[in-house]
């Protein structure tokens, strides 16, 4: 399937990501006590605050990265969904079958397939069918 490599659909979700971002900011400042779950423990007292603040920055990362298209964002946004699918994973064992959790891990799966599957858009050399492919190196 040929693509179009335009990129406006990666942009798009890095306008998403960085309305999480701030969102995710909000609500931290909002409901500091909130005790943030990750790897199958929670994250409490007064140390929490800063550990929260990790999805935000990364959020808001992987939204400009998006909406730039650079490639360091395309790793970051697959490092990322891993971290969040293993993290989901360990919860759900940790406290127990959630049905918000398991819709986050299924999204989170489906966006990683899509990002590797435009991959090509966050290259930094566009593919040109015009330029001369290298000659096969022969072997003695």
């Amino acid at each position: 399937m040929k693509q179009t490599g335009t990129g406006r659909g990666i942009q798009l979700l890095g306008g998403l990501f960085l309305i999480v971002g701030t969102v995710d900011l909000i609500v931290i400042a909002l409901f500091p006590a909130y005790a943030l779950k990750l790897f199958g423990t929670a994250v409490a007292g007064p140390a929490s605050f800063l550990v929260k603040l990790h999805a935000p920055a990364v959020h808001l990362l992987i939204g400009y990265g998006f909406l730039w298209l650079r490639p360091w964002a395309w790793g970051l946004a697959l490092a990322y969904a891993g971290f969040g699918l293993v993290s989901e994973g360990m919860n759900q064992l940790a406290f127990g079958f959630n049905q918000i959790r398991s819709g986050f891990m299924v999204t989170t799966f489906l966006l990683a397939s899509y990002l590797i599957w435009r991959r090509a858009v966050f290259i930094d050399e566009p593919l040109s069918e015009n330029r001369p492919k290298p000659k096969p190196l022969e072997l003695l």
